[in-house]
């Protein structure tokens, strides 16, 4: 039962967005003509995967209990580090490749430490929600959205190399997803 409540609270945290009454909502983009869609699409679809899959495995298989603690961690810590990416980002915050135009190159907050704080934080929501509950068999939808995470990574600073002249000055001083490794 904890954690089951404790995965409800962490995933609701993760995708509910609380806004300030005064804060005019944030006007909808529409991809580029040449954006490609399909790493975006597969991916937000994988992690909605293992969202919904964690639960029901545990409901038809139950969960081990090793792992919980450190998949809470990572749950909490994952959502932590996804909004605060996207907090420093403002405006510039897009789900797509392409930078929004007109946005400048964000190096504050998390970014001043990592090139992609929140492809961190989604991989460790990845990786944690399942353990929370103990869902091992969840785990490999885990692994295959990490792996695209990597590929969208690698993708996006293609897309800001070629948008932000000073962005190869920014990717040699930073790290990628983890701090002074890689």
């Amino acid at each position: 039962m904890f954690w089951g409540v404790a995965y409800a609270v962490l995933a609701a945290a993760l995708v509910v967005r609380v806004r300030h009454p005064d804060e005019p909502p944030p006007e909808p983009r529409q991809p580029a003509a040449d954006e490609p869609l399909l790493l975006t699409t597969a991916h937000h679809r994988l992690l909605l995967a293992v969202l919904v899959a964690a639960p029901v495995e545990t409901i038809l298989l139950g969960g081990a209990a090793r792992g919980r603690v450190l998949g809470a961690l990572a749950f909490a810590g994952g959502v932590a580090l996804y909004r605060a990416g996207g907090r420093a980002l403002g405006e510039a915050l897009s789900p797509f490749t392409q930078p929004r135009p007109g946005a400048p190159l964000v190096t504050q907050g998390p970014y001043r430490y990592l090139r992609h704080p929140m492809y961190l934080g989604q991989m460790l929501v990845a990786v944690g929600a399942p353990l929370v509950l103990g869902a091992r068999w969840t785990l490999t939808l885990a692994l295959a959205d990490v792996l695209l995470l990597g590929c969208r990574m690698l993708r996006d600073e293609e897309a800001l190399a070629r948008t932000f002249p000073e962005y190869s000055r920014y990717a040699a001083r930073t790290k990628r997803i983890l701090p002074y490794v890689y």
